[in-house]
């Protein structure tokens, strides 16, 4: 980087550093007054009041958001980057948001009833029918603060994110002094505070000019706006799974009093959030006009800082919990401390993950958002109905903390994989010429990703003692790197755990009784784990999760020119020839290399072409059960052999050498 650019960037950084005080200056004020209305709630009426009133604020959020499409996560990206002075897109703006407000209202009053047997049991359900009218307010609201951001109005959208929490607090206290109490005044509080939210939002919007030169609607834009924001929402509303959807489950597991716990615990952890949130706030609009490779620059600057902020300031808060939860809540609240500490722990590395969001939003890719919220979505359900019921607000703790650290380290990984490819491209030519490569299917690629990053972040205490088992047993690095053909005839570098002497070298193709393989290397091999770190290839879209096995470049250019079409494909980590090949090769062949090409390969890719032309997201389901099946199957086999050094006769298709 020149002289030239470094200045550039320092510039750019010193534009966001006001943009990113101010809005966590508002985060702030907006959390406070949160914070207040949360105390002033319990001490009006317990922990029920506080769960019933965290439900009352999120549930309308939740079908606003749903309904519109995720319309206020698109507008950073159509109201600052390409379409920015596209004619009909302000006008377009509005219309999905009156719509979509309408249309919100009218849905919650059809799920009333079954809102009103689920969560309000003690509520009139005219109460609850009455809440149709804050999903519209809240739909408007949240559209007018997303709209001043996108715009370029930063202290506007900061203006709304500090009023639609402060609001509630006058609010409140004018509906008490009418002699309106419990639930009901806490709803007609808030829709008196959505209602001047709205009303100042909009109103600032229209004299700025936001629609100014502005025509009629566009029918195509309103379903790329939709389609963007159903892209990107879809992780968001996982996101709120993981941060305030359990609110939900533990409501209906464990009941009010203890979502009240945990909503206390949940607010004090997530002052914690202010820097992520403000960073996503501010950078999202940025990247989004910026050109790929300074956004990229800038990230990374950002990225480090950020991530610094949320893990020292993590430390300090868990400590004051003890102090502060108490003191603030009352000793009711006691129980709240040990879960806000849990919350900690996995909001510590959020300042990443904020960057990071940004980032994927700004440059256009809010699906892989989604993929890397899936992944929390995954922990969060799994946990949260394990431990709950048990445990209580500690059990969803655990969960939302877990949950908020797969998520983070999705983030990265995906933001890894952006960022490298804004790089100079570097690509290792094909060696096939003549074959061009076929990507699989959209659903087949979301189920890669959601499965690798879930088996990587459950599986990493095993990966590291299976990286200290395979290096002290074959006296090497653990992890064996070795360059296969991907999609398209491709080169990739592929990875696994080692299960040979390291040193020696020999055929390419393993066969039964290797002596290279060691005694350990053995029960890696039959057992499968020694593929456990091409993981992060299929994470990294290298491979497939079904597919053709990847095989070596020399191996490749050995094959028939009949049986090269496989090599147009993504690689597998496994599939049919997996299952029905994989004991192929008779004991005793001395030319291992020369039966595998001849007897096997036409045999081989007949399975894998056959497979690959009509792969679909059942079909890769139906086979990895098939190959769990066979895995253990072949386990308990080794184990009634009662022979650590008896291995069934097997060609080994997975790895050629290690």
């Amino acid at each position: 980087m020149g002289p030239e650019e470094v200045n550039r960037l320092k510039r750019l950084i010193q534009l966001v550093r006001q943009p990113l005080a101010e809005n966590m200056l508002a985060l702030a004020g907006s959390m406070a007054a949160l914070g207040v209305a949360t105390l002033w709630v319990a001490r009006a009426g317990g922990p029920v009041a506080v769960g019933d009133y965290a439900l009352l604020r999120i549930l309308p959020w939740l079908v606003a958001v749903v309904i519109s499409g995720g319309l206020a996560g698109s507008l950073g990206y159509f109201l600052s980057g390409p379409t920015r002075d596209h004619p009909h897109v302000r006008s377009t703006v509005l219309a999905i948001t009156l719509g979509s407000a309408v249309a919100g209202a009218v849905l919650w009053l059809m799920a009333a009833p079954l809102v009103h047997l689920v969560f309000f049991r003690l509520l009139p359900i005219s109460l609850v029918a009455l809440v149709a009218v804050r999903v519209a307010l809240r739909l408007v609201v949240i559209t007018g603060k997303a709209a001043a951001q996108g715009s370029g109005d930063l202290r506007g959208s900061n203006l709304t994110i500090l009023l639609e929490e402060l609001m509630f607090l006058p609010a409140y206290g004018l509906v008490l002094a009418g002699h309106v109490s419990g639930d009901a005044a806490l709803i007609g509080a808030l829709l008196l505070a959505d209602l001047g939210t709205g009303v100042i939002a909009w109103s600032r919007l229209f004299r700025r000019g936001f629609l100014s030169g502005a025509t009629r609607p566009s029918l195509a834009l309103a379903r790329q706006m939709y389609a963007f924001g159903m892209r990107g929402q879809l992780g968001s509303l996982m996101q709120l799974l993981n941060l305030r959807f359990n609110f939900i489950i533990l409501g209906a597991l464990a009941g009010p009093a203890t979502l009240g716990i945990y909503a206390v615990a949940a607010k004090y952890a997530e002052f914690l959030r202010l820097v992520p949130i403000a960073a996503n706030w501010v950078l999202y609009p940025q990247f989004a006009r910026s050109d790929p490779e300074q956004a990229a620059t800038t990230s990374r600057r950002m990225i480090i800082r950020a991530g610094a902020v949320t893990a020292g300031a993590s430390i300090p808060m868990a400590v004051l919990a003890s102090v502060v939860v108490p003191v603030l809540f009352g000793l009711a609240f006691d129980n709240a401390v040990l879960p806000a500490r849990i919350l900690l722990i996995g909001l510590a590395a959020e300042g990443v993950g904020g960057v990071a969001t940004a980032f994927l939003f700004g440059r256009g890719r809010p699906g892989l958002n989604s993929l890397a919220a899936g992944a929390g979505v995954v922990v969060t359900l799994v946990l949260d109905v394990l431990l709950i019921p048990r445990f209580g607000a500690v059990g969803a703790a655990v969960a939302s903390s877990a949950a908020y650290l797969t998520t983070t380290l999705s983030l990265v990984l995906w933001y890894r994989h952006m960022t490298r490819s804004q790089r100079p491209p570097d690509h290792p030519q094909p060696v096939f010429d003549d074959l061009a490569g076929i990507a699989p299917r959209g659903d087949v690629r979301v189920l890669d990703a959601a499965m690798a990053v879930i088996a990587l972040f459950f599986s990493w205490p095993l990966l590291l003692v299976l990286a200290a088992a395979s290096a002290i047993s074959t006296g090497g690095s653990p992890i064996y790197k070795q360059v296969r053909v991907g999609q398209g005839s491709v080169p990739f570098t592929m990875y696994k755990f080692r299960s040979m002497r390291a040193g020696l070298s020999g055929p390419e193709i393993t066969g039964p009784h290797d002596s290279r393989v060691t005694r350990f290397g053995a029960l890696l091999r039959a057992t499968s784990l020694d593929e456990l770190p091409q993981m992060v290839n299929v994470l990294r879209g290298d491979m497939t999760l079904v597919g053709p096995r990847p095989e070596t470049v020399a191996l490749a250019l050995r094959y028939p020119a009949a049986s090269r079409a496989v090599f147009a494909y993504r690689p597998g980590l496994t599939g049919p020839v997996q299952i029905t090949l994989r004991d192929a090769v008779p004991d005793g062949i001395d030319d291992v290399e020369g039966f595998y090409l001849s007897e096997l390969i036409p045999r081989r890719t007949e399975l894998d072409l056959d497979y690959a032309s009509r792969a679909t997201l059942l079909s890769a389901l139906a086979l990895i059960a098939r190959t769990t099946s066979h895995v253990v199957c072949r386990v308990l086999m080794k184990i009634a052999s009662r022979s650590p050094r008896h291995v069934d006769p097997v060609l080994d298709l997975k790895g050629r050498t290690t």
